[in-house]
């Protein structure tokens, strides 16, 4: 599946109506989630999301419940639904429970039919055309279901649609790469060049330190509150969206450059575990670095198992290989290195070794994209 992300053009009758629309879906799963939670406790009865979009007939006398989208309103249940599945997954590992929704953290509404009048214009339910910002990558595939998403720049969509098949920038399937993705530098890669991290999040840490601290001193609920609380999530999404950026543009570079692209198969989760560090690898953005790679090129994960200990030219594996973060001398063959462009040749090789053995005809095999 692919996503693509327009921001939408709308009349003020449009954003009050989307905006009442989106304020049904928080009262059909705050409703939703009250009849589990005294179900349970009273009778020690599981609803299912199923039995609940039954009743959801009970309540359509209600006009600006009924004036939603069935499917959207279903789509509240279901989202009931999947966070409960969440936290009995996850709850021995300190998953919390489902939480009521505040009209500040449930901004948005699905919709699962959707159709593509124009280039910028989009058929929903009940509401019509709306219009989006033209983008030069056009849309393409069926799409699947669009969803509303209220940010603080603005309404956005995102349409999902299937996935056509891949353009492949280079065609020449003997540019390949391999790169290591660290801290220190953003990415290092097998011909010895590399990628400064710009550290997004700390050239902004300070003004957002002010930020929180002047927020903290106001009254909740208050006007200047509510004024304080949309200044601070302006700049959140100025972060994030500065770190899409540079994303897109490093992502888009090693597209065109090369034909495949090998890296590590990162656990971020468990990665970012650690205190001291967090902070850094969250800000780095590599699980999103990783998806816009994989819908653009081809990319083929390996596992860094050993990839900054083994020396590159004769293969020895030994801790003290690596004298620091940066420096790789191999204590066996006296090879000196800058220690992630060593880990990057290492990837590289594993990599070629691991698709040949799964494809020992010598075709082109990568591995496909597990979300877009």
């Amino acid at each position: 599946m692919l996503t693509y992300k327009r921001k939408l053009k709308l009349n003020k009758q449009q954003e009050n109506r989307l905006n009442s629309w989106i304020g049904a879906c928080r009262v059909v799963y705050n409703l939703g989630l009250e009849i589990r939670i005294e179900a349970y406790k009273n009778k020690q009865i599981s609803v299912s999301a199923y039995d609940l979009m039954k009743q959801l007939t009970d309540i359509k006398h209600i006009d600006w419940i009924a004036d939603v989208p069935s499917q959207s309103l279903q789509n509240s249940l279901e989202r009931l639904d999947k966070s409960y599945k969440t936290f009995f997954r996850t709850c021995k590992s300190g998953g919390g429970f489902p939480k009521f929704k505040s009209k500040r953290n449930y901004k948005s509404i699905l919709f699962k039919s959707a159709e593509l009048n124009n280039k910028n214009k989009i058929k929903l339910p009940k509401i019509g055309e709306l219009k989006f910002f033209k983008d030069k990558s056009p849309i393409v595939g069926k799409i699947k279901t669009a969803q509303i998403v209220i940010e603080p720049t603005g309404f956005f969509i995102c349409i999902v649609c299937d996935e056509v098949s891949k353009n492949i920038s280079n065609p020449n399937e003997s540019q390949v790469i391999g790169i290591d993705m660290g801290v220190n530098h953003f990415v290092a890669d097998s011909n010895d060049n590399f990628i400064e991290n710009p550290r997004h999040f700390l050239k902004h840490e300070k003004k957002l330190r002010i930020e929180n601290r002047s927020l903290s001193r106001k009254n909740k609920g208050s006007s200047r509150w509510k004024k304080q609380v949309k200044k601070l999530s302006l700049l959140h999404h100025t972060i994030a969206n500065v770190r899409k950026d540079f994303l897109h543009k490093e992502s888009t570079m090693l597209s065109k450059q090369y034909h495949t692209v090998y890296l590590e198969d990162l656990s971020i989760k468990n990665m970012s575990k650690n205190k001291n560090l967090s902070k850094h690898i969250l800000d780095c953005g590599w699980g999103m670095f990783r998806t816009m790679l994989e819908y653009k090129t081809n990319v083929f994960a390996v596992n860094p198992k050993y990839t900054s200990q083994t020396c590159n030219e004769c293969g020895k594996k030994d801790a003290k290989n690596r004298l620091s973060q940066s420096e790789f001398v191999c204590i066996s063959c006296g090879h000196v290195s800058n220690a992630d462009t060593n880990a990057a040749k290492n990837i590289l090789s594993k990599g070629i070794a691991l698709n040949r053995k799964s494809n020992p005809l010598g075709y082109a095999l990568v591995e496909e994209p597990r979300f877009l």
